[in-house]
């Protein structure tokens, strides 16, 4: 079975995240994306340009933690971004009703 020419990148950062090789750049979606699925933003790019940025990049932490993935078709991505849904980046709005613990709305 050939390699696919494209892979649906997952990314639930807020704003999503600009990849760049070289001289080229694609802009994913993040989770403040017009269609989010589990909170991840998807974008279709080139499997290969894929491959060398998660060989650069493999240490990042976005990447690491699973905010940011790829698969093979963008139902494999639905899918897991569903599966991942409750996966926190850190990033999310605070509860006004509820901000912290130990603090309470003025």
């Amino acid at each position: 079975m050939a390699a696919p020419a494209t892979v649906t990148i997952a990314c639930k950062l807020p704003t999503g995240l600009v990849l760049t090789v070289g001289q080229v750049s694609y802009t994913l979606a993040g989770s403040n994306s017009a269609s989010v699925l589990g909170g991840y933003g998807l974008t279709p790019v080139p499997a290969d340009f894929w491959a060398a940025w998660s060989g650069l990049y493999a240490a990042y932490p976005p990447f690491r933690q699973g905010l940011i993935f790829a698969q093979t078709t963008a139902e494999k991505a639905a899918a897991q971004a569903q599966e991942q849904a409750s996966l926190r980046t850190g990033l999310e709005a605070i509860n006004p009703q509820t901000p912290a613990p130990g603090i309470t709305p003025a």
